[in-house]
């Protein structure tokens, strides 16, 4: 039973399933999502009976990124302190864990939640699944470990024109560029999501976690410094004028 505002938290034969739930608003993050998810995945990791971890969001979409509606207007965000403070953490937790993360995408993914996503270490998706990635569009800079995943995991020219241009990447596309483990019909993708958790849940946990950390040591070589440094460049994009402007621009948007 999940007593967090944001998140949906219950654990079944072995399993911890970490759900965003803010369905209204597209499961968009605010801090205290970040927070919380955090706080569930700690949870999880002290509980002895859990052996692996599912993390998706309830209704039609897995995340739409940032509540830009948690921001002032007619104020400079700190943006940097946001991610170090909330978003920052939860990457790096997910990365560290014991636990293996299995990410099930549902919908739309956006922005933070494309980064949160990938920080899984299996993801796989639904067949109506896109991602897409924003934060130029706004005039801020790609965060939440996008840069560090994205680059890595697709190379430069694709992370380049991903991130770039802001295109929405269907599910078949991202399978076919390596984002995804597995694509599977909408109506699957949670029981599919289930039986790889069970299969995880029923191996060594000693194994899987130091497998989890020999992956991640070859794989997030300088993550801390790329986090780092999507915060600073962060910080600095949300203190431009640009960056309110077009802020302002999407709430016009969202009240016509």
């Amino acid at each position: 039973m999940s007593d967090f505002a944001d998140v949906n938290y219950g654990v079944e034969a072995g399993v911890a399933r970490l759900a965003v739930n803010r369905p209204d608003k597209l499961n968009a993050y605010r801090d205290r999502t970040a927070d919380e998810l955090r706080a569930a995945l700690a949870r999880a990791e002290a509980d002895p009976s859990v052996k692996a971890v599912l993390l998706t969001g309830e209704g039609r979409a897995f995340g739409a990124g940032y509540d830009l509606s948690t921001i002032d207007p007619n104020a400079t965000p700190a943006l940097d302190d946001v991610l170090q403070i909330h978003f920052n953490p939860l990457v790096e937790a997910m990365r560290r864990s014991r636990l293996p993360i299995v990410a099930a995408v549902n919908g739309p993914c956006a922005g933070a939640a494309v980064g949160i996503a990938l920080a899984a270490d299996i993801v796989l998706a639904g067949r109506s699944t896109y991602f897409y990635e924003p934060f130029v569009g706004i005039a801020l800079v790609p965060d939440a470990g996008n840069t560090l995943f994205l680059s890595r995991m697709l190379g430069r020219v694709r992370a380049s024109g991903m991130m770039l241009l802001g295109d929405r990447i269907d599910a078949a596309r991202a399978l076919d560029w390596g984002l995804l483990w597995e694509v599977v019909d909408d109506e699957r993708l949670q029981p599919r999501a289930s039986e790889i958790c069970a299969k995880l849940a029923g191996l060594d946990g000693d194994a899987v976690a130091a497998t989890k950390r020999l992956i991640a040591n070859a794989a997030d070589f300088g993550a801390a410094e790329q986090l780092a440094l999507e915060r600073d460049l962060q910080g600095e994009a949300g203190r431009t004028p640009a960056m309110k402007q077009r802020i302002a621009a999407f709430f016009a948007r969202q009240k016509s």
